[in-house]
């Protein structure tokens, strides 16, 4: 009878104790910020935990006793996921014993970085682990698998994503909150960088152009209010149209960025052709009425001016200006809704200071000697830059076509597991992304990245120096990129004690110098 009772009181102990094992302490959900995987886009992830009443989880700075929550990504190869944000810690005191971490609700917040996807889903698996305590404490983890489809056209916020950023950014610690610039901000910073387009050395072949239009005639105030207006409009229909074409080609998946079409060898052929001929021109080895150059006579000056328009953003791709790397960036990541104003503000920054030139002519005369030989002579200068484009192009071709050549200083060809797991050690890592048309990249480089004070910097600091070569087109350097939240070159990155700073896209040798030192 005895055992009887026993068993009795062994069930009803057990009972008794259904609702403590089986009430859940902490819910664990993942919220994807997208439906579906598309190329050239992050997928923002969310991380919920939903803790019960009197129940807490630890931070990562747990305090004086405490396990820091984790959560471990398996992703599919080329993947990655990164540095994310956590909810604002609170203190807990548990007997006399101070601890930091989240009670009630808290999230996670990342985002990864796709790669190439020839796959029809993508599956993330998370192992969350975490230790929860009230009075006692109690290690307990989950595991999530998620497969998520791959589409080809562009993705939207979900709403219940919406719903749940709302409530996840309100409890960020502010020094994590989101910092991204605002759309407001981002168009400014495009409209400055165009205008500073203007000063790069790919432009002095359309400086060439412009002064000698400005100095040969004169002209009515209407006509010159035309000009420009036919300038700017050529240079904004060819900034609509490269922009275009760069959203068709990521909505096909295919990771691009600014000056993507001097990845083309045929382009860069067709350029250095372009440039040949207003090189002649400007020697009047051709004129204008010369069988080569008939068929492109252009009788009218509105048609002309819109066709220095079209040319000017032609010879504007092989450079960044500071503030447009970021502002490119910022729209080939971003909704059409705020893609083409980027591009919009970029093209009228870049069109402003001609343009403004071509209506007040007479200003720009006066700063110029009069009318005589001299004029005869400063367009054959005009011609050497001209020339000298070419020449540079021509070696942009001979390296696309397969030639290397030997570097002062010998740099690593980019890989990025390679990279990872120097910056793992500690090491310090610099990254030159770089491409033989910037023309910008060029410049820093022979002024800062091939001199004798950078070599010493690199032996005192045991630097390991890798290229990132993008010259022609490549997958793995477009989503290294993107990681940095760049879609441009130059991009200057340097490692140090495990973080990364960029470096402005503009180098001196003291600039190059304060970040390492």
């Amino acid at each position: 009878m005895s055992g009887f009772w026993n068993i009795i009181t062994i069930i009803v102990f057990l009972l008794g104790s259904v609702p403590s094992f089986a009430a859940e302490k902490v819910k664990v959900s993942v919220v994807p910020q997208y439906s579906a995987f598309h190329q050239g886009q992050n997928m923002g992830m969310l991380v919920k935990f939903e803790i019960a009443p009197d129940w807490h989880i630890f931070s990562q700075n747990p305090g004086e006793i405490g396990m820091p929550t984790s959560i471990k990504w398996t992703l599919p190869q080329g993947f990655a996921v990164l540095d994310g944000n956590w909810s604002q810690d609170k203190e807990f005191e548990n007997s006399g014993i101070i601890q930091r971490g989240y009670a009630d609700l808290a999230y996670f917040q990342t985002a990864i970085i796709p790669n190439q996807m020839s796959v029809k889903n993508v599956k993330i698996d998370l192992e969350i682990k975490w230790l929860a305590c009230n009075v006692n404490c109690y290690p307990e983890s989950k595991t999530i698998s998620i497969d998520i489809p791959v589409s080809e056209f562009e993705q939207f916020p979900s709403h219940i994503w919406d719903d749940e950023f709302k409530t996840a950014q309100t409890m960020f610690a502010p020094q994590q909150t989101d910092n991204k610039p605002s759309l407001l901000m981002i168009v400014l910073m495009a409209f400055w960088g165009g205008i500073i387009i203007n000063a790069m050395p790919c432009i002095f072949p359309i400086l060439a152009i412009k002064v000698m239009n400005l100095i040969s005639a004169p002209q009515s105030k209407r006509q010159s209010i035309l000009k420009a207006l036919a300038y700017s409009g050529g240079v904004i229909i060819s900034f609509m149209i490269i922009a275009t074409i760069m959203l068709v080609l990521r909505s096909a998946g295919v990771a691009i960025g600014w000056g993507f079409q001097l990845q083309s060898p045929i382009f860069v052929g067709f350029m250095i052709v372009l440039f040949i001929i207003i090189g002649l021109l400007l020697l009047d080895i051709i004129t204008l009425n010369s069988p080569i150059t008939r068929q492109l006579k252009i009788s009218s000056p509105i048609l002309s001016s819109l066709a220095t328009g079209f040319l000017a953003v032609l010879v504007a791709t092989p450079c960044t200006a500071p503030f447009m790397g970021i502002a490119i960036g910022y729209a080939l990541n971003a909704p059409i809704s705020s893609f083409y104003p980027v591009f919009l503000s970029l093209s009228i920054g870049y069109a402003f200071p001609f343009a403004l030139a071509e209506v007040f002519p007479n200003q720009i005369k006066k700063i110029l000697p009069s009318s005589g030989k001299w004029m005869e002579i400063l367009k054959k200068l005009f011609a050497i830059p001209v020339f000298l484009t070419a020449i540079w192009l021509g070696w942009v071709l001979y390296n696309q076509l397969g030639t290397s050549h030997q570097q002062d200083i010998q740099w690593k060809n980019y890989d990025r597991e390679q990279v990872e797991q120097l910056v793992k050690n500690n090491e310090n890592v610099f990254i030159n992304f770089t491409a033989k048309w910037c023309l910008t990249c060029i410049v820093n480089k022979n002024t800062s990245l091939q001199t004798k004070e950078f070599q010493n910097l690199v032996k005192k600091h045991d630097i390991k120096l890798f290229e990132a070569d993008w010259t022609n087109n490549n997958p793995q350097i477009s989503d290294a990129l993107a990681m940095y939240g760049r879609n441009s070159v130059p991009l200057y990155v340097f490692y140090k004690n495990g973080k990364y700073h960029l470096l402005p896209q503009i180098l001196t040798p003291n600039i190059v110098k304060n970040a390492i030192d």
